[in-house]
């Protein structure tokens, strides 16, 4: 299992482009929350709080912007792996579930 270092590095560069993305093709609202989970992205020491950031990104629907597709697609692909940690994170817990 990679260390929450790890994860961070993995994900940055992909939050980094889906900001640039969003700040070009000017869809505002949806660049201020993404730059927000960048900028606490920034910040995880631990488990606990990536798995808090995991949360605020599982919350994108619910935001009240709509992307376009390529940004979809992105958002996506970023959403799909922090399913993928979240998942090993929870079957490293030693907890029968």
């Amino acid at each position: 299992m990679a260390t929450v270092t790890d994860i961070v590095k993995e994900m940055t560069p992909a939050l980094e482009q889906l900001a640039a993305y969003l700040d070009v093709s000017m869809q505002s609202e949806a660049s201020n929350f993404f730059s927000q989970v960048q900028q606490l992205l920034g910040n995880v020491e631990n488990e606990e709080e990536l798995l808090e950031l995991f949360i605020m990104l599982s919350m994108m629907a619910f935001q009240g912007f709509q992307l376009d597709p390529t940004a979809t697609m992105m958002a996506d692909q970023i959403l799909a792996h922090a399913e993928r940690v979240s998942h090993a994170f929870s079957a490293d817990s030693g907890n029968v579930h």
